[in-house]
Parts: structure tokens; C-alpha cells; sequence
């Protein structure tokens, strides 16, 4: 296992057992993972028990699960909200990389970490506004909502996001500050570099990789627009697009490297890498069963992050629906509800075989009712598998309250299922379901 972040000097010592952190300067310690077995992951919540068999399977032996905890994360205010909102990195070096915010403005940061999961440990790597040196008591960065990517020079590039959104526009300008920042970690040294602002006064929410082309994509907000950036170049080579983009959440790309997003048309739009302009395609999601046309619902939200051996991508709408898309025929093709109705979801990973799909519905909060499943979707025949259901266990053994995912990734092998939930301490009593502030790793092992 690496040492903490050589990025910025730490005074603490890196303790392999420990497990519980007392203050955010020990962040930099190791956490080790709790892993356990557990028959319950396979019982059924009341609700659901009607749908087995019909909507769903459930998995006859239950995986091998790591826990952790995420510790160490301090509240600066009442207003901290410790959580989760852009995807991961399953790196070459078989580290899984993931992050989380604080969600404020004012002395706001972001961390990311490195889960090993040869030694089963979380490290904190990287602390956003110590890498950048941001100064106290002006407005920073409190998200990572951008993927983790990386570059085949073995660089891991993501962006930051504002926290408190409704302070931001009195923050730009000042103390420097200029919205969203592009950051590169090396992996070996954890030091990181800031790139800057590549659409100054804007915000980068989510981000897409096409690692064919070396070229990262994201939309930006306020204006909406689709931005490509190339990192062997390291400039801007488009930006555009607000008049035909619906929705700022999600994009996937084929194996030409066009990336495609919901148009305002509810036809799937892309971004020609040949021409550096974006096209229409004659797809559109608005023909797929319950989408309504306008509807925001309508939007693709979840998608593969490049397409299955056989060229095709999979993806679903904010509503829970599940489609393929053909690239070449340009056709969409109907798959159900993800699960139940269908739910919000925000990721999914194919393996490397293209024969399943994996994910987890309920992303902003709502995993909880339903158990918080873990599903399998085989591609062939449309069979839909809950590896487990999360919720009881994590109440049982660690007091904890899921929350739902934006970060599920499949190790190379399609053996492991990394998951950073966000989640809360559980409390039966409560009169609200805390389901944010309190972030955790889940690994599922499915060999």
C-alpha cells in the first residue's frame, strides 16, 4: 500500500490497524475494512417479496462484502454534509479511487481516497484545498462531482464543483476563485497539479472519459454547454452546444469516440471527434415505454462508460429505464424498469465480457426502500439478480443507513464491485432517515 498523500506533508503516522479516527488531520491514516459473509444480504424486504421470481432472482449464496466506514471527517458547521456525487477509478494499478466533499462554500474542501484491495485499506490521498493551497476563510471547493479518470500515462484527472451554490456567484472573482478546477493526480506520488479553470465562471458537474482519443468531456453550468477537453494538448477544443443539450448529468461514447447526451429533441445527440461539431442521430428516448415527451424524466442519467465488446452501450433514463442503444443503426431498444417501476439511478458498469450489467437503483436517498439492492442484469436474456440487499445487514452490524450511490465500479477481472455509498448513522427513532453526511466503501467480491 502506497503511503498517505506525498502531495502535502503529513505530520501522522500511518497506523495499519487503525480503524476509528478521531480528528481530520488522522484522516491520513489507513482504514482497514471490515469483510464478513452474511445470509442475511439475500432476505427480501416484505414489499418486494411478491416481485421474486417475476421482477427479480435473488443470488443463492451471498458475496464476500468490505466495509468501511468512511472516519476522520470533520464538521466544520451545522451546514456540513459529508457525501459522495461523481464516480469513481478502478486504476492499473489495481487501486480503487473514489471521493467525497464536505458540501460548503466558505473553507470548503474535497478528498479523494485509495482503497487497496490486496490489503483491504482506505487512505485519504489527496485534500483539495490543502493541494491547491487554498487560503482560509474564502469560498472553495466542496465537491467532487466529476468521475475519476485516467490517462494512459497513468494520470488521474477530475474536476471540482461549489458546494453551497447559492454563494457562488458573490464568490467568483474573488480570493481567485473562478468556479470549477481541473486537477491531475499521479497515483504514485499523490501529488497533484491544478490545471485551472477551463471554463472560467462555470460549474463541471459531470464528466465523461473517452480514453481512445485522450479527450475528456464535460457539460458545464450554468450556460449548459458541452465542453472537450484534450489532455495530450492540454487545451479546449470545443465548447457549445446549450441550444441542443437536455439535461447536464451523463454522456457515454462508442468505438469512433462520439459521445452522445440527451438532446432537447429527446433524440440522442453526439459529439463527432472528427469534425468537432455535435450531430443528431434519428434515435430518440422519448419512444421508449412511459417516457413523455419534454419530460425531464426523459434525460439519460446512467451509462455504461464505453461500449461492450459487440459495439453496443447501455444506458438508462432518470426514470429507471433501462435501454441499449445501437450506434450504428442509431435505434434504441426497450429493457424495463431497472427495478420496481423503475428508480433514479446515477451509475451502472458493464463487465468485460458484455454479458452483465451491474448497478444500484435509489441513487439520491432512496435505495432505502427497497434494501438497498445490488443487482446483476444479464444482457441476453433480460434476467435481473439481487446479489444483495444491503440495508438490514449495515443496520445490524455497523448501526449504518445507505443512501444510495453516484460511484460503482468493476475491477478489470469483473471479479470485484467497488460502491461509495452515501449513508448516515442509524437510528429507528429518528423522525427523518438520515441518508447523507456519513459516506462508507462497500466492496462486493463476486468470485
Amino acid at each position: 500500500m502506497k503511503s498517505a498523500s506525498r502531495g502535502v506533508v503529513s505530520k501522522w503516522p500511518m497506523w495499519l490497524g487503525c480503524l476509528l479516527l478521531a480528528t481530520a488531520g488522522a484522516a491520513h491514516a489507513q482504514q482497514v475494512a471490515v469483510t464478513f459473509e452474511d445470509k442475511a444480504v439475500l432476505t427480501v424486504p416484505v414489499d418486494l417479496r411478491e416481485q421474486v421470481g417475476k421482477a427479480f432472482d435473488v443470488a443463492d449464496t451471498p458475496p464476500t462484502i468490505d466495509f468501511i466506514r468512511i472516519a476522520g471527517l470533520l464538521n466544520k458547521s451545522k451546514d456540513t454534509l459529508w457525501s459522495s456525487w461523481g464516480d469513481g477509478c478502478v486504476a492499473a494499478d489495481g487501486c480503487y479511487y473514489t471521493s467525497i466533499g464536505d458540501h460548503l462554500g466558505v473553507d470548503a474542501t474535497a478528498y479523494v481516497y485509495e482503497y487497496n484491495p490486496k490489503t483491504r485499506t482506505l487512505t485519504r490521498v489527496v485534500d483539495v484545498a490543502e493541494a491547491i493551497g487554498q487560503k482560509p476563510g474564502v469560498y472553495g471547493h466542496g465537491k467532487i462531482h466529476s468521475a475519476i479518470s485516467q490517462e494512459d500515462d497513468g494520470s488521474l484527472w477530475f474536476s471540482t464543483y461549489w458546494g453551497k451554490h447559492r454563494e457562488v456567484d458573490a464568490a467568483f472573482g474573488k480570493n481567485g476563485y473562478e468556479g470549477s478546477i481541473l486537477l491531475r493526480m499521479d497515483p504514485a506520488t499523490h501529488k497533484v497539479e491544478n490545471v485551472g479553470a477551463i471554463v472560467p465562471r462555470q460549474g463541471l458537474p459531470a464528466s465523461h472519459h473517452v480514453p481512445e482519443r485522450h479527450l475528456l468531456c464535460f457539460y458545464s453550468v450554468y450556460e449548459n454547454n458541452l465542453v472537450v477537453y484534450d489532455l495530450k494538448q492540454r487545451k479546449r477544443l470545443f465548447l457549445g452546444g446549450a441550444d441542443v443539450i437536455a439535461g447536464n448529468r451523463e454522456m457515454m461514447h462508442d468505438k469512433r469516440g462520439r459521445v452522445y447526451f440527451t438532446g432537447q429533441d429527446n433524440r440522442l445527440h453526439y459529439y463527432d471527434p472528427e469534425t468537432n461539431t455535435i450531430k443528431a442521430t434519428k434515435a430518440s428516448v422519448a419512444d421508449l415505454p412511459t417516457a413523455a415527451a419534454r419530460d425531464k424524466s426523459v434525460v439519460l442519467r446512467a451509462a455504461i462508460n464505453k461500449p461492450t465488446p459487440d459495439g453496443m452501450l447501455y444506458a438508462m433514463t432518470a426514470s429507471g429505464r433501462l435501454f441499449a442503444f445501437d450506434p450504428e443503426a442509431e435505434t434504441v431498444k426497450d429493457l424495463g424498469p431497472n427495478f420496481a417501476n423503475g428508480m433514479y439511478t446515477a451509475v451502472m458498469v458493464a463487465d468485460p465480457t458484455g454479458k452483465y450489467l451491474y448497478y444500484t437503483p435509489g441513487a439520491h436517498g432512496s435505495a432505502v426502500k427497497v434494501g438497498a439492492p445490488v443487482i446483476r442484469y444479464e444482457i441476453a436474456t433480460g434476467k435481473k439478480t439481487v446479489l444483495a440487499f444491503l440495508e438490514d445487514v449495515l443496520h445490524t452490524r455497523f448501526t449504518y443507513q445507505l443512501g444510495g450511490t453516484y460511484n460503482l465500479q468493476l475491477s478489470p477481472d469483473g471479479k470485484r464491485l467497488y460502491i461509495t455509498f452515501n449513508g448516515a448513522a442509524y437510528d429507528p427513532s429518528a423522525a427523518k432517515v438520515l441518508t447523507f453526511g456519513e459516506p462508507s466503501v462497500v466492496v462486493l467480491h463476486l468470485d
